[in-house]
């Protein structure tokens, strides 16, 4: 089954840089702490952005450091399924690089995509890149 999800945030200058990091966040401690973690090179940095927990949580992927601009990270889709005591979580990701003869920046980016998802009480998460 499909889950509808709203994006929080997308880009390419996350001061999340470590390589290839997809979390599932479920409380308020985990998101302000990666949120300043997400924000720290920006000045000032932006407010957190509110999630009520008790009803959603937060998907995050982090490309990592990448050479030039042309890199993106986007999550495409979040489905479930399985039965009600073992129920999966899928998320599919796609990671973009630039082709040969592209113009992009000459500077180091990080993309990043994070979602708010309705809270699901899954037994297994699994990500998919494609």
């Amino acid at each position: 089954m499909n889950i509808s999800f709203t994006t929080i945030a997308r880009g390419n200058d996350s001061g999340y840089q470590s390589a290839s990091q997809i979390m599932v966040i479920n409380n308020s401690e985990q998101w302000i702490d990666l949120w300043q973690q997400h924000t720290y090179n920006t000045e000032p940095p932006p407010p957190v952005p509110q999630v009520d927990f008790t009803r959603y949580s937060v998907v995050a992927v982090f490309a990592g450091e990448k050479p030039t601009g042309g890199y993106s990270v986007e999550i495409l889709s979040v489905e479930t399924s399985g039965s009600q005591t073992q129920k999966q979580l899928a998320i599919t990701v796609q990671q973009r690089q630039p082709g040969a003869g592209d113009f992009v920046t000459e500077a180091l980016t990080y993309p990043y995509h994070m979602i708010r998802i309705p809270k699901i009480d899954a037994n297994r998460v699994v990500f998919k890149d494609i």
